[in-house]
């Protein structure tokens, strides 16, 4: 993403920012310290911490279902032993070399 350091070629588009005293007050020091104006500071914090803010409060990715994996030995047990299904795999290695159906 490209930004403007030159406000004027940036589009305006107004909002009415309503801010609690303690964020308004500390916003008022930083624009004293920063010399950047009111608005090119808001700019500023938006461009360098929306990202982050963005990143924190996105929503978690929920599970796929409310059942709980099987544990590792379980897991081991079932797939450790070969499956048996010499008819079934003659058909699937047909079908794939054919690109057809059996």
């Amino acid at each position: 993403m490209k930004y403007h350091s030159d406000m004027s070629a940036i589009k305006h588009h107004a909002y009415a920012l309503r801010l609690p005293r303690p964020e308004a007050r500390a916003l008022a020091k930083a624009q004293a310290k920063s010399g950047l104006s009111r608005n090119q500071l808001i700019i500023q914090c938006v461009r360098q911490a929306l990202p982050d803010v963005v990143a924190k409060f996105r929503p978690k990715p929920m599970p796929l279902t409310n059942v709980e994996p099987l544990p590792d030995e379980v897991l081991e047990r079932i797939y450790s032993q070969p499956e048996r299904d010499e008819a079934g795999i003659e058909r699937l290695m047909k079908a794939q070399a054919f690109g057809g159906r059996d």
